[in-house]
Protein backbone atom coordinates (compact mmCIF):
# COMPACT_ATOMS: atom_id res chain seq x y z
CA UNK A 1 0.00 0.00 0.00
CA UNK A 2 1.29 3.40 -0.97
CA UNK A 3 1.53 6.53 1.15
CA UNK A 4 -1.12 8.16 -0.87
CA UNK A 5 -3.85 5.19 -0.58
CA UNK A 6 -3.15 5.12 3.11
CA UNK A 7 -3.98 8.43 2.97
CA UNK A 8 -7.25 7.80 1.31
CA UNK A 9 -8.91 5.79 3.50
CA UNK A 10 -9.86 6.72 7.36
CA UNK A 11 -10.24 4.63 9.86
CA UNK A 12 -13.22 4.64 11.55
CA UNK A 13 -11.47 6.01 14.32
CA UNK A 14 -10.60 8.80 12.28
CA UNK A 15 -13.87 9.86 10.33
CA UNK A 16 -15.23 9.88 13.74
CA UNK A 17 -12.74 12.46 14.84
CA UNK A 18 -13.54 14.66 12.23
CA UNK A 19 -17.02 14.27 12.50
CA UNK A 20 -16.53 15.38 16.17
CA UNK A 21 -14.59 18.27 15.61
CA UNK A 22 -16.79 19.59 13.10
CA UNK A 23 -19.38 19.73 16.22
CA UNK A 24 -16.86 21.16 18.20
CA UNK A 25 -16.19 23.72 15.42
CA UNK A 26 -19.53 25.47 16.27
CA UNK A 27 -18.46 28.05 19.04
CA UNK A 28 -21.92 26.96 20.93
CA UNK A 29 -21.31 23.65 21.12
CA UNK A 30 -17.86 24.08 21.99
CA UNK A 31 -18.59 26.07 24.95
CA UNK A 32 -20.98 23.51 25.73
CA UNK A 33 -18.17 21.05 25.64
CA UNK A 34 -16.35 23.25 28.17
CA UNK A 35 -18.95 23.64 30.71
CA UNK A 36 -18.99 19.81 30.43
CA UNK A 37 -15.52 19.79 31.59
CA UNK A 38 -16.05 22.28 34.57
CA UNK A 39 -18.95 20.03 36.11
CA UNK A 40 -19.42 16.34 35.52
CA UNK A 41 -22.89 16.99 34.42
CA UNK A 42 -25.33 19.60 33.31
CA UNK A 43 -29.04 19.66 33.03
CA UNK A 44 -29.99 21.52 29.71
CA UNK A 45 -31.71 24.38 31.27
CA UNK A 46 -28.49 25.58 33.38
CA UNK A 47 -26.36 25.47 30.22
CA UNK A 48 -29.19 27.32 28.16
CA UNK A 49 -28.63 30.23 31.39
CA UNK A 50 -25.15 30.03 31.26
CA UNK A 51 -25.09 30.69 27.58
CA UNK A 52 -28.11 32.63 27.29
CA UNK A 53 -29.43 31.02 24.95
CA UNK A 54 -33.07 28.83 24.28
CA UNK A 55 -33.35 25.57 25.83
CA UNK A 56 -34.44 23.84 22.77
CA UNK A 57 -31.37 25.08 20.43
CA UNK A 58 -29.34 23.41 24.18
CA UNK A 59 -31.42 20.70 23.52
CA UNK A 60 -30.47 20.50 19.56
CA UNK A 61 -27.06 21.05 20.17
CA UNK A 62 -26.67 18.26 22.57
CA UNK A 63 -28.61 15.48 20.12
CA UNK A 64 -25.96 16.32 17.95
CA UNK A 65 -23.64 15.17 20.94
CA UNK A 66 -25.35 12.74 20.91
CA UNK A 67 -25.20 11.81 17.38
CA UNK A 68 -21.33 11.89 17.35
CA UNK A 69 -21.35 10.01 20.72
CA UNK A 70 -19.29 12.31 23.12
CA UNK A 71 -22.22 12.20 25.73
CA UNK A 72 -24.42 10.32 27.96
CA UNK A 73 -27.73 11.66 28.83
CA UNK A 74 -29.91 10.81 32.11
CA UNK A 75 -33.36 11.80 32.85
CA UNK A 76 -33.77 13.61 36.35
CA UNK A 77 -37.67 14.06 36.64
CA UNK A 78 -38.75 16.68 33.75
CA UNK A 79 -35.17 17.78 33.61
CA UNK A 80 -32.40 16.06 31.13
CA UNK A 81 -28.63 16.05 32.02
CA UNK A 82 -26.31 15.30 29.84
CA UNK A 83 -22.21 14.51 30.87
CA UNK A 84 -19.07 13.68 28.83
CA UNK A 85 -18.26 10.42 27.87
CA UNK A 86 -15.57 10.00 29.87
CA UNK A 87 -14.44 6.29 29.53
CA UNK A 88 -14.51 7.14 25.72
CA UNK A 89 -10.79 6.86 24.57
CA UNK A 90 -11.45 9.96 22.07
CA UNK A 91 -13.35 12.07 24.38
CA UNK A 92 -10.31 11.35 26.64
CA UNK A 93 -7.95 13.22 23.95
CA UNK A 94 -10.44 15.98 23.76
CA UNK A 95 -10.82 16.45 27.33
CA UNK A 96 -6.94 16.75 27.34
CA UNK A 97 -6.62 19.16 24.00
CA UNK A 98 -9.14 21.24 25.76
CA UNK A 99 -7.73 21.66 29.13
CA UNK A 100 -4.40 22.71 28.21
CA UNK A 101 -5.96 25.76 26.94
Amino acid sequence: MTAKTTLAKLSKNDERLVHILQVLGDTSRYKMFKILLEKKQFCVSEIAGQLNISVPAVSQHFRTFELVGIVEKERMGQKICYQLKEDDGLVKQLIKIANKR
